[in-house]
């Protein structure tokens, strides 16, 4: 079973908001609390932060319910707050929608039985309310993150593309500079030289198997990122990128 909503009435007519309060207790639907004045409503609000909606007159004694819903607007409140109005005063209903308010209605025009109605139906419009900011700010993140992932997926190709063209710069010149060893000296000189010029070639293309390996790893990152098994094949693919860094070290150091 759904808990109550917790309603504030706030109301300078004591014996109003006491029959209001009654009857709405009597539903079984809500918990009520009242407040007589203004000032009392903003304690009320202030000292309890399950309060769900806000019932409140605009004539309230001390300040107006206007007030007290410019008070909300400046706490960052989101409780929906329903204004009470009487004949004449349609210009205030018009104020308090701009402040914010969720719905107004007229006290004339209040009838006991369909009131639990208007109360629901407000707060299934705040939850509604709520669930779609939530919705938009998720969006936003989303967005946020996929182009930070496109910004991190382009410098690491174009860092690799630096990289690799300075590699393969490297590889021609080390078989230019091989032949040339081999042609102008003796064998037992050109063979330190071509060891060393092999050792670096082998560097070289494992620098390019790392550079391949970051570029397979942020396009990975750069499609399947949303999801836990988007994570699982993405700590899957470095792992198995990782392993065969590993073979080819040790396959380097056994040469």
């Amino acid at each position: 079973m759904e808990r109550p909503l917790h309603v504030l009435i706030t109301e300078d007519e004591e014996s109003f908001a006491d029959v209001l309060a009654m009857e709405l207790k009597e539903t079984g639907e809500f918990e009520v609390t009242t407040a007589y004045s203004g000032t009392e409503s903003i304690e009320r609000l202030k000292a309890n932060k399950n309060i769900d909606i806000v019932l409140m007159d605009f004539n309230l004694g001390d300040i107006t319910g206007l007030q007290v819903l410019q008070w909300i607007n400046e706490q960052k409140m989101e409780t929906p707050v329903i204004m009470m109005t009487a004949a004449g005063t349609e210009e205030v209903a018009v104020e308090a929608m701009k402040l914010g308010a969720y719905d107004y209605v007229r006290k004339e025009h209040l009838e006991i039985n369909h009131f639990p109605i208007l109360l629901h139906g407000v707060y299934e419009r705040y939850l509604f309310r709520k669930d779609k900011q939530a919705r938009e700010a998720e969006q936003r993140e989303k967005e946020k993150m996929e182009a930070a992932i496109q910004m991190f997926q382009t410098t690491v190709r174009t860092i690799a593309h630096h990289i690799n063209n300075a590699l393969a710069i490297f590889k021609l010149q080390s078989s230019v500079c091989e032949r040339n060893v081999q042609k102008m000296l003796d064998p037992a000189l050109a063979t330190p030289l071509l060891k060393l010029v092999s050792d670096l070639r082998r560097q070289a293309e494992t620098v390019e198997s790392i550079v391949r390996s970051l570029v397979g790893i942020s396009d990975i990152v750069y499609t399947k990122y949303a999801g836990d098994q988007d994570i699982i094949e993405i700590r899957a693919q470095l792992e198995k990128n990782l392993e065969t860094l590993k073979a080819q070290k040790l396959e380097m150091i056994q040469k």
